[in-house]
């Protein structure tokens, strides 16, 4: 407990130095406030720029001002995310920082686990905080099609179920490769995959990419089924990872 307290506490301090957390607050909050309004500008600035009555043909509403912010995060946001953690786990394998520590008693297992809850607790509120004020904008620009916000809180937790996986899967492609810009692009390709993969009726719901679709649908069907089978590859792939950090600490 006194490892995990510790080394939750120097993430925390490193983030701040390093500026991680602005990184994400900014890739996570950002289209949260430009999408609602730069959708709600597109059917005039459309119609300045072109000819006859295409414009018209756009229809916008809510619904849509707050699928555009979870393909923002599915997209641009993931990419900012990998970016900004990519070297959390894989510098310290690498520079070998953990052999004093651990000569002096620290468990390695504490510090895998104080690194994966610290960015996906900080993930986490911020996607939260992100879709509270996407669905404010949302509600005050659009008045058609409205979501409930218990929906919207929903694919709120969805997606970041979502990236506590990515951050998981992330940290255990780092204590392999010891590389983390090979990790990060392993996730994104692995990320894609996911996504196509949904288009396999018999697996789709066992599939992690599952949650972003069932997020932007504003659906909950199989979704226990989902959500749990995601949580099992969390705790199979931490586990992993605690283990290869070991391995990697004295290679």
């Amino acid at each position: 407990m006194n490892t995990f307290k510790a080394y939750l506490k120097k993430e925390m301090l490193e983030s701040w130095r390093q500026y991680k957390y602005l990184l994400l607050f900014i890739g996570i909050i950002l289209f949260a406030i430009l999408d609602p309004i730069l959708l709600k500008l597109l059917p005039e600035t459309l119609k300045s720029k072109i000819n006859g009555d295409l414009a018209s043909l756009i229809q916008i509403d809510m619904k849509s001002a707050v699928q555009n912010y979870i393909k923002d995060l599915n997209q641009v946001t993931l990419l900012i995310v990998l970016l900004t953690l990519m070297g959390s786990l894989s510098d310290e394998i690498s520079s070998q920082k953990l052999i004093f520590p651990y000569s002096k008693g620290a468990d390695l297992s504490s510090i895998v686990i104080a690194k994966i809850l610290h960015y996906a607790v900080t993930i986490s509120i911020f996607i939260i905080f992100g879709f509270i004020i996407n669905y404010y904008y949302a509600v005050t620009l659009f008045s058609e099609n409205i979501i409930a916000f218990k929906n919207v809180l929903i694919s709120a937790a969805l997606i970041s179920i979502y990236y506590f996986f990515v951050i998981i899967l992330l940290m255990f492609l780092s204590s392999i490769f010891k590389k983390g810009i090979i990790a990060a692009l392993l996730v994104l390709m692995l990320h894609i995959i996911s996504a196509l993969l949904l288009n396999i009726d018999k697996i789709a719901k066992f599939i992690p990419y599952n949650l972003i679709s069932l997020a932007n649908s504003f659906t909950t069907e199989n979704i226990l089924t989902t959500i749990f089978s995601v949580l099992l590859y969390c705790i199979i792939l931490s586990l992993l990872t605690i283990k290869n950090y070991k391995n990697n600490t004295f290679a």
